[in-house]
This record gives structure tokens, sequence and C-alpha cells, in this order.
């Protein structure tokens, strides 16, 4: 089994990484988690700015399609603290940070899942700390590098890809350690704060089953392009052109 540690802030990408890894027996040496502080990250629901770590809510998101679920009103401390995880919070959510990556430095493990807060590249100050940083990236690479890509592979070619790569100092361009497609995703799913945590989910989860950590590098092809946030009308027309379909 791949020791690893993970590093999250609390949404629902993390939710969702976390539940499923414990629910599938995949325990974390180590959390760090990165505190909010009640800003309002863009990936944040109006969910995360009611609930705290004491909430007995329960909210299931799940994908029928993709066999996986987790409840968004579970606060990521709750799920830590219900497993007896080791953890220690940073009253930070600068990944960036020189507590961070103190505390990164600190860990024993050489891989960190890596679920902070979306958008944020890391720099070259905690890159080179000797750490590997796994990340899902929702789009098959190196065809759809960048942002919003499971909208542009859609729209060009109906299907949602997801890659668990090696983080570098380059947008999405860092050794490939699992890959998939999937053509089936669910009718009228909220991409963005369901069918994207889910994806990246079980694509992650997936990816530990093989028990693998070979490393491939990315070789550019014809097809590679770095995408930028898609504009919200060809986001619609994605997303009805997906739902309309047979």
């Amino acid at each position: 089994m791949i020791d690893f540690s993970i590093l999250l802030t609390n949404n629902n990408r993390s939710k969702a990484y976390l539940q499923n890894l414990l629910s599938n027996k995949l325990f974390p040496s180590k959390v760090i988690v990165l505190n909010s502080q009640k800003i309002s990250l863009p990936e944040n629901t109006e969910n995360d700015k009611l609930i705290n770590e004491n909430t007995t809510q329960s909210l299931i998101k799940k994908s029928e399609k993709l066999n996986i679920q987790f409840d968004e009103k579970e606060h990521v401390l709750s799920t830590i603290n219900r497993n007896n995880l080791d953890y220690i919070v940073l009253n930070t959510i600068d990944v960036n940070s020189s507590i961070v990556i103190k505390e990164v430095n600190n860990l024993k493990s050489k891989y960190i899942i890596y679920s902070g807060p979306g958008g944020t590249l890391l720099r070259e100050e905690i890159l080179k700390i000797g750490k590997q940083f796994i990340h899902v990236h929702p789009g098959w690479l190196p065809d759809y590098r960048g942002s919003t890509t499971m909208y542009y592979s859609l729209l060009s070619e109906s299907y949602i890809g997801a890659s668990v790569i090696i983080l570098n100092n380059e947008i999405d361009a860092g050794p490939i350690l699992y890959k998939k497609k999937y053509h089936s995703i669910d009718k009228n799913i909220d991409f963005d704060y369901t069918l994207d945590p889910l994806l990246r989910a079980k694509t992650l989860i997936d990816f530990f089953k093989t028990n693998k950590l070979t490393k491939h590098a990315q070789t550019n092809s014809n097809k590679a392009n770095t995408f930028f946030i898609i504009h919200p009308f060809l986001k619609h027309l994605s997303i009805l052109s997906f739902n309309k379909k047979k």
C-alpha cells in the first residue's frame, strides 16, 4: 500500500476525497487542514458558510453512474475526528506560505494528496522540498490542460476525462500516474459541486486500487491544449447538449 498524507481545506473535493478514501480503508498518515477562516473560496458552496465541525446534518451527493457519493454537510474536521486521524489545522489558506511549507517538510510521507484551494499553483519553494504532490485533474492529459476542461471535452468529444498526476511547476504537465475516460455520466447532475469532486474521488480511489506508482512523462501531441475558464454560454451549452443525449 502507498503511504500518503493529505493536504486539504473544507471544500467538496476534500470531503469527497477523504470520505471515500476512508470508506475504502485507505488511511492517510497525517492530514494537514488549511483553515479558511470563514473566507469564501470559489469552490465553496452555500452550505460551507452554514456548517461547522459539530453539525449533525447530512446531505448526500451521489452519482449512480460512477457508484460513488459523499456527504456535503460533513465538515472535514468531523470526518477526521470520527476516524481518529492524526492532523494539524493551519491558520492559512495559502499553500505556499512558510507555515505550510514547514509542516509539509515535517511529514514522514513522501506522497501527499493535494486538495487545497482551487486554482492555486504550487510554487518552487514548496515543490523543491522533496515531497510528491498527487493531484487529480478533471481532464484527459495532455489533451486537456488548464481550467474547466470537463466542459471543453464534453463539447468536442462527448466524454470527461480525469488524470492523476504528480504536480510540478507547469500547469497540469507533471508525470501521469493514472487516467480514465468517462462516457456515461448522470443526467442533470450539478457539474461543479457534485460531479467534479465525485469524478476526481472516483479516479483517485481507482488509482490507489492499482497499487502502482508508475510515472509516465507527458508527451505533447497535436491535440494538447491549455484551456482557460469557459465562457458561461459555452458552459451552459455543453450541459444542455449532454443532458439532451439519449
